[in-house]
């Protein structure tokens, strides 16, 4: 006989801290034999409050799972069982000294990730400006742009040393 701590969860399965609402503990169980640790299948006397459960901690082998309700009859409800890594091993996760260098949901652009494609080119080119709002002779003026660009960019920009003409 062992023992399990019933919860609901309303997190994403990628959170580390799952925010889970205890639904009942000490809750006593049976496992199915053969007894796999990563995917056991329980069985517990069944009561209305258990409708909502949908997670689970076996003390027992110290992991959390998610559980599903495959069959429930008057008196018992059968889980299935499957192990969340996160939760189980959330401390050792946690103080682990790290630099994640790829995260499929967020891009950082501080860290190189040969998944996501990067273009980079410069385009140099002279330009006059209409009208005197850049005249004079003491001025110096620098113009900088960001993004844009694409397939309209002249062939002889960056051609030369000379500012592209």
């Amino acid at each position: 006989m062992y023992t399990v701590e019933l919860f609901y969860n309303n997190s994403d399965e990628h959170k580390i801290n799952k925010a889970l609402t205890v639904v009942a503990n000490n809750v006593e169980c049976n496992l199915k034999a053969p007894v796999d640790v990563e995917k056991p299948e329980i069985t517990i006397a069944a009561t209305d409050a258990y409708d909502r459960v949908n997670y689970a901690r076996i003390a027992e082998f110290g992991r959390y799972y998610y559980a599903k309700a495959v069959t429930k009859n008057n008196q018992i409800i059968t889980y299935e069982l499957t192990s969340d890594p996160l939760m189980s091993f959330k401390s050792g996760i946690l103080s682990s000294p790290a630099v994640i260098s790829r995260n499929p949901w967020v891009y950082d652009k501080y860290l190189p990730d040969s998944k996501m494609p990067i273009e980079s080119r410069t385009a140099r080119g002279l330009f006059p400006f209409p009208g005197t709002h850049f005249s004079g002779s003491n001025n110096s003026y620098i113009l900088t742009t960001i993004g844009g660009g694409g397939n309209d960019i002249p062939d002889h920009w960056g051609s030369s040393d000379d500012g592209g003409e």
